[in-house]
Order: structure tokens, then sequence, then C-alpha cells
């Protein structure tokens, strides 16, 4: 948009990422100590408004999910392919030698490694839940036959 200036921009910019408005106001440029108040100001500013919309369309454009990759992903946890990362602390013994008393002595060592693991069973049925839901598998079918009445119409007896 070029009726917005650099610092406008920049200000725009650092919002979408953060949405703190006096942050994004002293990241752009402007003075720490009226950052909030002008921050403020910049989003009522009508251009302002349409340039972070439009920023905002194009970030949500490139970041959801197509219909087809979500059953995809889906699929993936309804059969158990799918995972996530952990992290594990892992303790390692070694013997090393005192060297005071030269005795072996049993030293731990922790540390932190992230490690893949299947999702839980739980998140696998909910994933199978939603694709049968989707697919119309679990809804009830009911038979609704009723008899219908016939009308006749009066016919007078003859006495």
């Amino acid at each position: 948009m070029s009726e917005l200036t650099s610092r406008q921009v920049r200000f725009v910019n650092e919002y979408i990422k953060t949405l703190n408005i006096t942050q994004s106001a002293i990241m752009a440029g402007y003075a720490p100590n009226s950052a909030h108040v002008t921050g403020s100001r910049l989003l009522r500013n009508e251009k302002v408004d349409e340039y972070i919309k439009s920023q905002q369309d194009k970030v949500m454009d490139d970041s959801i999910l197509t219909a087809k990759e979500l059953f995809h992903l889906l699929t993936n946890a309804a059969i158990g392919d799918e995972t996530e990362t952990k992290e594990v602390v892992v303790k390692k013994g070694t013997f090393e030698r005192n060297p005071d008393t030269g005795r072996l002595n049993l030293v731990y060592n922790e540390h932190v490694e992230l490690v893949e693991v299947p999702i839980k069973p739980s998140d696998r049925l909910k994933a199978r839940d939603m694709l049968g839901k989707y697919h119309s598998l679990f809804t009830e079918k009911l038979d609704v036959s009723i008899a219908t009445p016939t009308f006749i119409e009066d016919i007078p007896l003859e006495e």
C-alpha cells in the first residue's frame, strides 16, 4: 500500500507477528514512552486497518490446511502413522575412578532428548470417529413406516 509510511508498514508487520501494540510501535521506530498511544492511534487509522486485514489474509491463506490435507492427517492419525515429539530425560550411568580413593564410583549424567512417539490411542479413536462422522457411517437408520389411514366417504345406508 503506497498510502502508508515505511514506519506504519513496519508497525503492521510487527503487530501481525506479536499482536502487542506497544512492542510493535517501538520496533517500528516510534518513541518508547508514547508507543502504546501511538500504536492505538495507528490501529484506529482506516488505511492501517485495511493493510492489517490484507496482510492477515495472506498469512492465513498460506497457513490454513486444505480439506485434503486435513483428511490426510486424520487418516494418518487413525491408522497410527501420526507421531508426536516429546522431551525425555535420559539418565546414563558410567563408572569413573575416584582420584582420591582409587575406587570406581557410579556417576549419572542426565540430558534431555527429543523422541518421536506414536499418538495416544484416545487420539487415534477420535480421528476414526471424526472420519466416520464425515462419511456418515455412524448415523442411525430408522425404519419409519407408518400405516396411513384410508378415508372412505360416508355412504348413506338404505333403510
